[in-house]
């Protein structure tokens, strides 16, 4: 009762659980930062090599566990073919997996197995989605422990499961766009 206010970043459903708990108590104030979809949006006069670098940086970064991760990007039409082979490259040639105490690893494993059970299943939900499964979208069957290997879906329909709910793992979406009306209204579409 001698806490006055809490700030929380996490999921939607945890979110849910500290309001009604505050409530209860002494009707604390709240500050919550709750399931993002983080877009980042890639036009045709983007430097490419750039907004891939930090694109995939962003969704590969401690193996997607990050409330800010780009866990979709969407590209203009008139340079993904471009975009996404740079993309899918990055991914082949320069994620590392492996034990984040080595020096050359910079893709670990998840948190616990619960978040590694929760990261398959969206996988297994992604790729009955109808996007394109163009790289990764398991664990490796190399190596034990709780790594997924990096992931990437192309032209996920809006309404997937894999859209809409943040994963918080190696997953990202790159969806094609037109012009800026159409991609403004897509990564706006979130709760």
């Amino acid at each position: 009762m001698d806490v006055r206010a809490l700030s929380f970043t996490g999921s939607g459903r945890t979110g849910r659980l500290i309001q009604a708990a505050a409530a209860k108590s002494n009707l604390k104030q709240i500050f919550l930062e709750l399931g993002g979809k983080s877009p980042a949006v890639v036009f045709d006069d983007a430097d490419i090599e750039q907004a891939v670098k930090e694109t995939a940086y962003s969704i590969q970064t401690n193996s997607g566990q990050v409330c800010m991760a780009n866990s979709r990007v969407y590209v203009q039409d008139t340079i993904s073919d471009k975009y996404i082979a740079l993309f899918k490259q990055h991914f082949e040639n320069e994620v590392k997996t492996g034990d984040p105490l080595e020096k050359s690893t910079n893709h670990g494993p998840q948190a616990d197995e619960i978040q590694h059970k929760t990261v398959l299943q969206y996988l297994e939900s992604g790729k009955q989605s109808g996007g394109e499964l163009l790289i990764g979208g398991a664990a490796p069957s190399d190596r034990e422990g709780y790594y997924i290997q990096p992931t990437i879906f192309k032209n996920t329909p809006e309404d997937a499961k894999i859209m809409k709910e943040e994963i918080f793992g190696p997953v990202v979406n790159i969806n094609v766009f037109k012009d800026e009306d159409e991609v403004l209204a897509k990564a706006n579409n979130t709760e």
